[in-house]
């Protein structure tokens, strides 16, 4: 006789409570840990992160991740439903509109960490309090990172403190280049791979109290992280204590298309749908548009652009394009038409370029121009779109 399988039906009090503090911490603490890239000379190299001071927004990470590049790109999660999106492709396919830039602008070589400084952050994201005190043996841990080897991104894992000691270790991070560390590490029995790197080790409480390092790879379920007191030592360094710390950059990202907003009545009502639906279509396909006309520039703006001609007027519609694409929370293209002083600015971002063919910004200009002058701006917003579509994945 087969019996029933009961346990998925059993209702959430009836979990064990380390299993509850397991959710409760990792629900807590996921919106504010990331995936780093960090472009090497064979490829890309992909780790993890912490959010750990929003005024100045710092992820902590581990050296190793970033090296010798003072350059990374995070992801923070996007949720559905109130969970992570767990899908790699799903971010890699919109990278341009969610992927943060940042500088790394700290390194500790020898206790493998860094410190990124990003650009801006996603509305609403706190930073991950540091606890007091470094664990003791035998305290449960919890970690969460985007191990390579799983098809997730941000993975939980749950551990319990071996020991906390001082170690020095050799680690080959790339062929024929080793690096030798040196640091105070607490040592578990939760299993990490390579991607978790500079992810978060976590107490019951979800408050910092160490990042991943790496498995021992002679040994099961032993697996070193950096100790709180090397992170506080990091962050204690007079170049980032004298950082300012100021109300943080909030990047708007977008949950769905931004339909054309056609203040200077150019367009029939029958194009913009058509647009809107094109636009719609892009946004599926991770490119974000904006696509906006105005009848006359704002208040604020118009006896300065009024005033210029030339180039100095061009410099001023694209800071007006900018500006307008940074509050729509729109990363990839930025088109802007006005009538009093008549302009018109197209921006490509430096992400969305990629995807199109050399020159393609001229084009996309040339084709609204030709229409504005010919009388008949429903054909250049329509060959427009049409050049977005078709050029789309063809860049180098």
């Amino acid at each position: 006789m087969r019996l029933p399988l009961l346990l998925p039906l059993l209702a959430a009090s009836a979990l064990p409570a380390a299993a509850q503090d397991g959710a409760k911490v990792y629900k807590q603490v996921v919106p504010s840990v990331v995936w780093v890239h960090s472009t090497r000379d064979k490829g890309l190299a992909t780790g993890s992160g912490t959010l750990v001071d929003a005024g100045k927004r710092l992820i902590l990470t581990n050296y190793h991740v970033v090296q010798d590049n003072p350059n990374a790109k995070v992801f923070f999660p996007a949720f559905r439903d109130g969970k992570p999106i767990a899908e790699r492709n799903y971010y890699m396919e919109r990278r341009s509109r969610l992927g943060i830039s940042g500088r790394v602008i700290a390194l500790d070589k020898k206790a493998d960490l860094a410190l990124i400084r990003l650009d801006s952050l996603p509305k609403g994201v706190t930073a991950v309090p540091l606890a007091t005190d470094s664990p003791d043996t035998g305290s449960n841990t919890h970690t969460i990172g985007n191990a390579g080897a799983s098809g997730a991104l941000f993975g939980y894992v749950k551990g319990t403190v071996r020991g906390v000691y001082r170690k020095k270790w050799a680690a080959e991070l790339e062929p024929r280049k080793v690096a030798q560390f040196e640091a105070k590490v607490i040592e578990t029995d939760s299993p990490t791979n390579p991607g978790d790197s500079g992810g978060p080790l976590l107490n019951e409480k979800g408050e910092l109290i160490g990042v991943t390092q790496g498995g021992a790879i002679k040994a099961q379920l032993v697996s070193t992280f950096i100790d709180l007191s090397e992170v506080k030592k990091l962050l204690n360094a007079r170049a980032v204590r004298d950082l300012k710390g100021e109300a943080p950059v909030v990047r708007v990202v977008r949950e769905k298309a931004l339909p054309v907003s056609d203040g200077a009545k150019m367009f029939k009502a029958e194009t913009v749908a058509a647009a809107d639906a094109a636009l719609v279509e892009l946004f599926k396909k991770g490119l974000d548009v904006m696509i906006e006309t105005h009848a006359k520039a704002p208040e604020n703006r118009y006896a300065e652009v009024t005033a210029a001609s030339g180039s100095a007027r061009t410099d001023l519609f694209r800071e007006w394009t900018l500006d307008r694409m940074e509050k729509q929370g729109v990363n990839s293209i930025g088109i802007l038409i006005c009538g009093d002083p008549k302009s018109l600015y197209v921006d490509v971002s430096p992400e969305a370029v990629k995807q199109f063919p050399p020159g393609f910004a001229v084009k996309l200009r040339d084709a609204v121009i030709k229409g504005l002058k010919a009388g008949k701006p429903d054909d250049g917003l329509t060959d427009a779109l049409k050049l977005i579509q078709e050029n789309r994945g063809k860049g180098k």
